[in-house]
């Protein structure tokens, strides 16, 4: 049991998402989740790349509620007919498409929201400063700073090279060929590794934020 800021105790269920949130309701997930559906699907309604089919979000009060209400003061007033279920066999009005985990969403967000930046870890550099300022980190971003050192000659390693006959046909064997130039910096070589793996998490929340904004025009998450 936890209790929110407003002094109200909330009944969670360590072994399911499902929360028994207020008023003898269960919800399917953390209040989180559907803030990043609502920011989601007013993104959605905002770029020129999508359209969104209001007709499915009537229970949410339509367009005009969703794009110019707070989150909470549309959640008090819709939560209950479009997410909350008496017990947790029940299924919402609006069920979620799969197991959303919040952060996943966030990340997700704040990397759509930030498209402008530029290259992909111009993007995590920014959110990373940005959080840091919060004193919130993003895990996967760890190394994200501007001037993290990946200068550096760092053509080396082993090339593998097919083996032919004089037939000029393949023998199904390799030479491995030393083709290492210049001298080997590990902390260089690290850093290389660490930026690439922030450059495909960034990628990989583009694909998400697409994908969650491709779906709420639907009217699912």
């Amino acid at each position: 049991m936890t209790v929110n800021q407003k002094g109200r105790k909330l009944f969670l269920n360590p072994s399911s998402d499902w929360n028994r949130y207020r008023d003898g309701l269960w919800i399917e997930s953390r209040k989180r989740v559907y803030l990043y559906w609502f920011k989601f699907l007013k993104l959605a309604e905002q770029s020129p790349d999508h359209k969104v089919q209001w007709n499915k979000y009537r229970e949410w009060g339509g367009k005009n509620a969703v794009m110019n209400m707070k989150f909470d003061v549309w959640w008090e007033e819709h939560w209950k007919k479009c997410f909350g279920c008496e017990t947790r066999d029940d299924k919402p009005l609006f069920p979620l498409s799969k197991n959303h985990r919040a952060d996943n969403l966030r990340y997700s967000l704040l990397v759509y929201q930030n498209l402008h930046r530029g290259s992909n870890w111009d993007i995590a550099c920014h959110i990373q400063e940005q959080e840091l300022q919060n004193r919130i980190s993003v895990p996967l971003f760890e190394y994200a700073t501007f001037d993290l050192n990946t200068k550096g000659n760092m053509k080396w390693g082993i090339t593998r090279k097919r083996i032919y006959d004089e037939a000029g046909r393949y023998k199904h064997t390799y030479e491995y060929i030393d083709n290492t130039r210049g001298e080997y910096d590990p902390e260089i070589y690290e850093n290389q590794q660490n930026k690439r793996k922030i450059q495909s998490y960034v990628g990989r929340y583009k694909r998400n934020a697409i994908s969650c904004i491709e779906s709420v025009c639907k009217g699912i998450l």
